[in-house]
């Protein structure tokens, strides 16, 4: 079983993510991008890569915010990214939860406008609405009902039960293990973009064995040394047409 994750590998949705985020940080309902200061936009969308639960995505944008006019162009390290983070005090899930309040009344005020900041990525998304979708499992932190909104918008039918989010907080491994618990296979493969979940995953489910096979996406959100750190691991680089011509053949 191939079990996709979503933002980043099936769909670009790092503009509305900035303009959620910034959204959070204000209390307010931007609907554009350049209603949001661009340096610190231009800094978010290079930094992206670093964020793993979503509710850390705002905690980003703050930091933005503040350096974006005197340092637009950094790429922060890992460590400086983590450093950021640890100093926040509200716990992740209650930030998630917040991100996600945000992104519905954004998608409530102007719902083609928050559209319009998501793109499905090309060609693998048309090469999967051609195929049959009812053994099609996602695993993301991103909301059901955004994830189902935007599928739906872009002509790919998902079973509502095949969708693993990331609602109330709920973890990648929390996820993997409540898929694991119902379908009862000897072994799974999971593409994504990012290099710590997929390091979490194979440290949590693959310590005594070899249960998951992990495939790291090369073109969603990634970082200038992901590709190498992925090889190190072990795990299958793949670039998007190879991909997409492999699913398609499956």
């Amino acid at each position: 079983m191939l079990i996709f994750d979503y933002d980043g590998v099936m769909l670009d949705s790092v503009r509305e993510i900035a303009v959620t985020a910034y959204n959070m940080l204000n209390n307010t309902i931007s609907t554009r991008l350049d209603q949001l200061p661009q340096n610190a936009l231009e800094l978010f969308l290079r930094n992206r890569f670093h964020v793993q639960p979503i509710g850390d995505a705002p905690v980003l944008m703050k930091h933005c915010l503040e350096i974006g006019e005197d340092d637009p162009n950094k790429l922060m390290r890992p460590e400086e990214y983590e450093e950021i983070i640890k100093q926040v005090d509200e716990p992740v899930a209650a930030r998630t939860t917040r991100f996600f309040e945000t992104r519905n009344l954004f998608k409530t005020k102007d719902i083609n406008a928050w559209i319009k900041l998501n793109a499905p990525v090309q060609p693998l998304w048309q090469i999967m609405t051609e195929k049959p979708t009812e053994d099609l499992v996602l695993l993301t932190n991103k909301n059901r009902e955004a994830t189902i909104s935007l599928s739906s918008h872009f002509g790919l039918m998902i079973s509502d039960d095949n969708i693993y989010s990331g609602d109330h907080g709920t973890t990648k491994i929390e996820n993997m293990t409540q898929i694991m618990q119902r379908f009862r296979l000897p072994s799974y493969a999971f593409i994504d973009d990012s290099v710590k979940n997929l390091r979490e995953i194979d440290e949590h489910f693959n310590r005594a064995e070899k249960t998951i096979s992990l495939i790291f996406a090369s073109w969603g959100y990634t970082g200038p040394d992901d590709a190498r750190m992925a090889e190190d691991f072990g795990y299958q680089v793949v670039a998007l047409d190879e991909f997409s011509e492999q699913f398609k053949a499956m």
